[in-house]
């Protein structure tokens, strides 16, 4: 996929770009969406860019602002709630080739 926004769902737009072991996604939330509870094998780090987040992670909760930064370990159930609109930069390794073969279907819904 190129380094262009495609809309998953009426609240969320993603764009990512996939290297040999890394994959760099940027989305864009709308306030009062939810990511719903999701895991995957892929570790995960999240930069928020701008707004204001709620993930759970593991079942704790953790309000993060523009500029926090969190880790989302493999296998860890995890969502987002975002509680303004949000822009968020997520690092996964390995690669999320899931994503190439439909594996993205908990994001395109609503």
């Amino acid at each position: 996929m190129g380094w262009t926004f495609e809309r998953l769902n009426e609240c969320v737009e993603r764009r990512y770009i996939s290297g040999e072991r890394l994959t760099v996604a940027q989305f864009r939330i709308k306030a009062g969406c939810t990511v719903p509870m999701h895991s995957h094998d892929n570790e995960q780090i999240s930069l928020l860019l701008e707004g204001r987040a709620l993930f759970i992670i593991g079942g704790v909760q953790r309000e993060v602002s523009a500029g926090e930064v969190v880790h989302i370990p493999p296998g860890v159930p995890h969502e987002v709630k975002a509680l303004t609109d949000i822009v968020v930069v997520d690092a996964f390794s390995p690669r999320r080739d899931d994503w190439e073969r439909g594996g993205d279907r908990y994001l395109r819904l609503r």
